[in-house]
């Protein structure tokens, strides 16, 4: 009976922890481009404005990107080598768990009679969570050709949840530039 109990136990973190939504991440770049020629950087002001979150969370992104961009190496001037243009789109999620375990190895099995087994004829545990889902672009356009030079996305992050929600700002925005520049490790 221990092991059984321990299997349920095992089962049911394991569908807490798949539970948990990570930030998928891809980028797209003009392969025309040289990236070398890139050493400075500002936000573009028309996107900024036309950014569909909190102030708070505008502030969050910007500073970190203004962080992970520093880290890289560029500064933030005026007049830049490059436009950062910040995105959020939303959609609604929601997640359906059914971990499958009802009563014991006998037992009643919710209309469906008596019978053996965990959950075979049983209805379950079920748990629902809604939740907005956001996809956090993050472009970079050359203000020089007026040209769109690279893209970055982010998708899968929980904007409901306020747990956590700068480091995971932070996160993600970390997550996305690692991509940038195209082919660093070639």
């Amino acid at each position: 009976m221990d092991s059984i109990k321990k299997l349920g136990g095992l089962l049911i973190v394991v569908v807490l922890l798949s539970s948990c939504t990570s930030l998928r991440v891809a980028s797209d770049f003009d392969k025309e481009v040289n990236f070398k020629n890139y050493k400075t950087y500002n936000f573009y002001e028309k996107g900024l404005e036309k950014l569909e979150v909190n102030g708070l969370d505008k502030k969050r992104m910007i500073a970190a990107v203004d962080a992970e961009m520093q880290a890289k190496g560029f500064a933030k001037v005026e007049k830049p080598d490059l436009l950062v243009n910040l995105v959020v789109m939303k959609r609604d999620r929601t997640d359906v768990y059914d971990n499958g375990f009802y009563g014991g190895p006998w037992g009643w099995r919710g209309g469906w009679g008596w019978g053996m087994g965990w959950g075979a004829f049983g209805g379950g545990m079920r748990s629902v969570d809604r939740y907005q889902e956001g996809l956090f672009i993050i472009d970079f356009l050359d203000p020089k050709t007026k040209m769109h030079v690279w893209h970055g996305r982010g998708d899968g992050f929980n904007l409901d949840s306020f747990k956590n929600r700068e480091e995971r700002i932070n996160t993600g925005v970390k997550e996305i530039l690692a991509q940038y520049p195209p082919n660093a490790g070639q």
